[in-house]
């Protein structure tokens, strides 16, 4: 069971460091399974999809508040009991773990296990919190701080996004040293604005007029105080106001455009590509150098269940260095591991099988374990077997639906699909081409009755492995999909498309299925070699970079509830453009003419009609967060919030946009080179690699630890007897 639970740690980069009795490796063994892990991920996502539900609730069809429609409301302490009932079993949890753990030297269990103790202050916190919702109720007790405090249980049980955490944390210093760079860079051109752009200005004849305020626009808009001018700047820094920002000095002295070209060139092009230039180096350093802490505890894993293996299961071996391949088949037996894995260590073994060989050396069985986190051809389709038929009639069905012909003239087939649909949809709505279009309609039911004549002939070729392959139950379940919908279309409409005054028909429908069809012709892809290793590349890198999505989940849910806690209800549109009446939400529809567009100075955000971007609820927070992140007029929100709320609103959004489009995005960046240009240099060129984890990213740059050093972490583990092999 020890040597076991040493060997699941190994496979999944955990630390041995844990309590090594009969019911403390049963126990470790339950909350590792994938039951228990599974039952942790799950309330973890429940917890954070409470914010969605909970007062005030996004279960509305519309965040714009001249809409009047009316928010679905759960009945008072259903989110809270949901919630509680979350943290019991986060916490249940969180004791199991501190209780398996291991105490090593004399560090404190709060240094040694930050992340198991900051556990036990955001439950207690969150517990007071629940407490005083209930008692109070979400009406009056608007804060709730635990709402902040949910993501963490999402990192905790995520080692991966722990270790991109540290990363980062890591790469910080170097991230300030730029962005204290770029702060000198703004300061400087909002003063030297302050100066450029005064109150008044000089002719173009070289006569200065005191208190004439001649073509002032630029210094009232963008540079009459320090505050405007640097909000401009850094707007400017993201393009998103340019040349607006620039037209009115520009319209007076082209002269002028050479300020902000030079602001534009040092600030946008120089400062922040040498940003990710840096962190590119420096976030690649520290990412790999945690990679690297992990192929260590594999390292020690590993050691740790060989030295059980050879110091408790004595079995007879003639060299004290070695032990049984016996003993090793079956501890492997015994050890959860996934199903590509489990097979590729039975192929490995077999070889020492077939040679009768009964010992294996610590070096082989380590050998066992190396670059088994590249998984290899999927074992659930190559155990699926292809019927052998003893017509002649059915193995000539076989040969022809199994050669490449088959596929190409299916590939073929979807062509002329995706070229009658572009025809089709393109005189859809125009009444002169109806009885063309009639025509066409009738040529869509001869690919229908293609389509379920390959499928048929699939499933007689491939027998059981058409079910394991996902590339033939796509095809199927949309072929499917598609003859469904094109008999209802017939049965209801005949040869004629829905009435096309309605919103999606049944017409619209079968169009949506056959667009989907079209992605078969991403299958032609590995006939062509650069666009194949592009793809393949583009997939690992949505693959491995996982954890980095949670990153951006986290501050995605952090900020959103600091936006609700400081701007709810904050844009409220005029009393004029409010509704009189509450609409029902699913029946009735409001009035969507409400504003005058033409009241407001074009460009605003009453102009544009932003009413909807606000933080109302948590679903809108997150559509608002997102447009900021992609900064296209970003200043619009800027300067709403700083005209409805307050000027220090601003820096809310500036300190959203540096974390997210400055850092984050950059880091995003600085990962998908690092992965592109590993796989590029060959890694890739396996045909039998599938996936991989983000581990397998740096198995080329990994050193292996020497044997001094793993057995000295082994000393360290207070019930664990370390004998030198």
């Amino acid at each position: 069971l020890q040597a076991s639970v040493f060997l699941e740690d190994a496979l999944e980069y955990r630390s041995v460091h844990h309590k090594t009795n009969d019911f403390a490796l049963k126990l470790y063994q339950w909350s590792h399974s994938a039951p228990a892990v599974y039952l942790v991920n799950v309330t973890t996502f429940l917890l954070l999809m409470l914010a969605f539900v909970e007062e005030p609730s996004s279960l509305i069809w519309s965040s714009d508040p001249r809409r009047g429609y009316t928010r679905v409301v759960l009945p008072p302490g259903y989110t809270e009991g949901v919630e509680l009932v979350c943290l019991v079993i986060l916490c249940i949890d969180t004791i199991v773990q501190s209780y398996l753990v291991t105490k090593q030297y004399e560090r404190s269990f709060i240094r040694q296990y930050p992340w198991i103790a900051g556990g036990y202050v955001v439950l207690m916190i969150s517990f007071i919190d629940v407490v005083i919702s209930l008692a109070l109720g979400n009406t009056v007790y608007r804060i709730r701080v635990r709402r902040l405090f949910r993501p963490y249980f999402f990192v905790q049980n995520t080692t991966l996004l722990k270790k991109t955490l540290k990363a980062i944390r890591n790469t910080l210093p170097e991230i300030a040293s730029v962005l204290t760079l770029l702060s000198l860079h703004l300061y400087f051109f909002t003063m030297l604005g302050m100066l450029v752009f005064p109150h008044t200005h000089v002719h173009i004849n070289g006569t200065h007029h005191h208190g004439e305020e001649f073509n002032n626009t630029e210094w009232q808009e963008y540079f009459k105080t320090i505050d405007n001018a640097l909000m401009s700047l850094v707007v400017l820094l993201t393009t998103a106001n340019n040349p607006d920002v620039m037209m009115p000095s520009y319209s007076e002295n082209r002269l002028y455009a050479l300020y902000f070209i030079m602001f534009s060139l040092i600030g946008t092009f120089l400062i922040f590509n040498l940003l990710t230039a840096i962190i590119y180096n420096q976030f690649r350093g520290y990412f790999k150098s945690s990679m690297q802490t992990s192929y260590f505890r594999r390292c020690v894993a590993l050691s740790a269940a060989y030295n059980v293996i050879r110091s408790e299961l004595h079995d007879g071996c003639t060299t004290d260095s070695k032990i049984s391949l016996t003993v090793t088949i079956e501890v492997l037996a015994n050890t959860c591991m996934q199903p590509e894995k489990r097979n590729l260590l039975k192929q490995r073994t077999k070889p020492f099988l077939q040679n009768n060989v009964s010992e294996i050396s610590y070096g082989e069985f380590c050998c066992l374990f190396e670059g088994i986190d590249s998984v290899v051809n999927a074992t659930i389709q190559s155990q699926a077997t292809v019927p052998m038929w003893r017509s002649r009639q059915m193995r000539l069905i076989q040969r022809m639906v199994m050669s490449r012909y088959f596929n190409l003239i299916g590939n073929l087939m979807v062509l002329l699909n995706a070229i009658l649909m572009t025809v089709e949809i393109a005189i859809h709505y125009e009444e002169s081409f109806q009885t063309v279009f009639s025509r066409l309609n009738i040529m869509n039911y001869i690919f229908v009755v293609y389509y379920c004549i390959e499928q048929v002939l699939k499933i007689i070729s491939l027998g059981k492995r058409y079910f394991c392959t996902l590339s033939c139950l796509y095809d199927g379940l949309l072929s499917i999909a598609l003859i469904t919908v094109e008999l209802v279309q017939l049965s209801e409409f005949g040869n004629q498309a829905a009435d096309i005054s309605t919103g999606l028909t049944l017409w619209d429908c079968a169009r949506i299925v056959n667009i989907l069809i079209l992605l078969r012709l991403l299958r032609i892809i590995p006939n062509f070699k650069p666009m194949a290793l592009v793809t393949n590349v583009m997939v690992q890198i949505i693959r491995s970079l996982r954890s980095f999505m949670g990153i951006i989940i986290l501050i995605y849910y952090v900020f959103a509830i600091i936006g609700m806690m400081a701007f709810e209800k904050a844009i409220d549109p005029p009393p004029g453009l409010k509704p009189n009446t509450d609409y029902d939400v699913i029946t009735s529809v409001p009035d969507t003419t409400l504003t005058p567009p033409n009241a407001y100075k074009c460009g605003t955000y009453q102009q544009l009609e932003y009413w909807a971007n606000n933080f109302d609820d948590f679903a809108a927070s997150l559509v608002v967060l997102w447009d900021v992140m992609v900064v296209n007029n970003w200043g619009v929100f800027l300067t709403a919030f700083k005209d409805m709320v307050s000027p220090w609103s601003q820096i809310y959004f500036v300190a959203w946009w540096l974390v997210s489009a400055v850092v984050c995005v950059n880091l995003f960046v600085a990962l998908i080179l690092d992965h592109f240009i590993d796989k590029w240099e060959g890694s890739m060129q396996a045909g039998n690699v599938r996936r991989g984890t983000i581990q397998s990213l740096f198995q080329r740059h990994l050193q292996r630890p020497s044997d001094e050093c793993i057995q000295d972490e082994l000393r360290k583990h207070p019930n664990f007897v370390m004998i030198t092999f």
